[in-house]
């Protein structure tokens, strides 16, 4: 659509973002906060998309939805202080404003749920784009069991375990490992690969949600699919270096895939059919 004037208006102009305001600032861990954010036109997204978030100043980084898009003029950004733009994020305040442009990419298809048990695979902070499908089957209470496997690097790097409980009531089989432990930590110390025994659910028709490092992702990913679990039913959510979010710039360009448009959510299957990973 064009004004009288032959301009496009701003609903066309992909490149454009939205204002939002912080609402809210939640510390997760030392260097990893959740943040709250609204707008004032709404957001309609799905768990496994995500948002072009940009500081004026700083520059633009993709990251995923971490919320359950329930009120559609919120959305929460889990963030890891790690480079000049997130480091920008984290020196905002409540009430500071951040822009958006998407939501971009395709999600997770959570309906998988109804063929059989959930498998939920997480690493460090990629439990966040993992946190929306926990809540949601935290809630619904349908039949099936979920097992959530998430490991960090050590008791101080768990993110969200002030939610864990609220999972575990949900029905939700939270088992936690780290890599170094302490005298303190009563969970698993280890990989989360060393914890296949203690899921309880039927590998040959379960389905498997992943997001993590690309080393664990990679071995989790061989290891279901050795134990019988369906290549279309491993699903992760894969990174890139994105620059556009929208297929133009051809950064995430991954054999004949964008990251960015035909993902980020592929299943194993996709994976190894277009060698998305190395």
């Amino acid at each position: 659509m064009r004004t009288a004037s032959g301009k496009r208006t701003k609903a066309e102009n992909i490149y454009l973002p939205v204002s939002g305001r912080i609402e809210e600032i939640r510390k997760k861990t030392e260097d990893v906060s959740l943040f709250r954010v609204s707008t004032a036109s709404p957001l309609r997204y799905t768990p496994g998309q995500f948002f072009m978030v940009s500081v004026w100043g700083a520059g633009e980084v993709p990251i995923s939805t971490a919320s359950l898009c329930e009120d559609d003029l919120f959305v929460e950004f889990c963030v890891r202080k790690a480079g000049t733009v997130t480091g920008a994020i984290h020196s905002l305040q409540e009430g500071d404003r951040l822009w958006l442009r998407g939501p971009y990419g395709n999600g997770f298809a959570v309906g998988r749920r109804a063929n059989g048990d959930v498998l939920l695979v997480a690493g460090g902070i990629g439990i966040a784009p993992l946190r929306p499908i926990i809540q949601m089957f935290a809630k619904d209470g349908s039949a099936g069991s979920v097992t959530l496997l998430y490991g960090s690097k050590g008791p101080q790097d768990v993110v969200f375990m002030d939610e864990v409980q609220v999972w575990r009531s949900g029905g939700i089989d939270v088992i936690l490992t780290v890599d170094r432990a302490n005298c303190d930590w009563r969970g698993s110390a280890g990989l989360v690969t060393d914890l296949w025994h203690r899921a309880r659910v039927d590998f040959s028709r379960a389905t498997a949600y992943i997001c993590g490092p690309e080393i664990m992702i990679k071995s989790v990913m061989r290891d279901l699919s050795l134990f019988g679990m369906p290549d279309e039913r491993i699903i992760t959510t894969l990174e890139a270096h994105m620059k556009c979010g929208v297929g133009k710039c051809g950064h995430c360009y991954s054999g004949p895939k964008y990251i960015c448009t035909d993902g980020p959510v592929f299943s194993y299957k996709e994976i190894k059919e277009y060698s998305l990973l190395g």
